[in-house]
């Protein structure tokens, strides 16, 4: 089991890798999987720029063939997919969501969260929201995205996200 997930980690952290078009220094790569779909997406940011830019933006900013960046956002929703079987196959706790990091450096962090948020009221927005307060330090002076981090702390202190 260890060795099908290190070799998923690895196969997901070249394919952001690849689909990142300048030196990066750190990246956030987030999946969101169940038995009806799901999603993925990841930020980054540079030596020379602290500000994490939002992976759906690539092909916008840098001229990137879209088609090609497609197919590799297909290959990290499919390479998280079977992360996900992994666990399945090993009769291991199944989690909805989780999260790697991975500096320049080597530096690697992973987390699983285990809370169905497709049973919440918490809307994909919503959790993204959540997402990159906690991990990218995103602090809004909007009222409403106030609102919803002490909400989600209020409704969950853990901070499964």
């Amino acid at each position: 089991m260890e060795k099908e997930m290190n070799r998923l980690y690895r196969e997901i952290a070249e394919t952001v890798n690849e689909m990142i078009p300048e030196d990066w220094n750190k990246f956030y790569f987030y999946a969101q999987i169940s038995e009806n779909g799901g999603g993925t997406y990841f930020f980054y940011n540079t030596l020379e720029n602290k500000q994490y830019k939002y992976s759906l933006e690539i092909p916008l900013k840098y001229q990137i063939d879209e088609d090609e960046f497609e197919r590799k956002e297909d290959l990290l929703y499919k390479l998280s997919k079977e992360l996900r079987n992994v666990f399945k196959e090993n009769e291991q706790e199944l989690w909805y969501s989780f999260t790697m990091s991975l500096e320049s450096s080597g530096k690697f962090k992973l987390h699983y969260d285990y809370t169905n948020w497709f049973e919440t009221e918490y809307s994909f927005s919503d959790q993204m929201i959540i997402w990159k307060y906690k991990y990218l330090g995103e602090i809004s002076t909007d009222e409403n995205y106030k609102a919803l981090i002490d909400k989600y702390h209020n409704e969950f202190p853990n901070n499964p996200i």
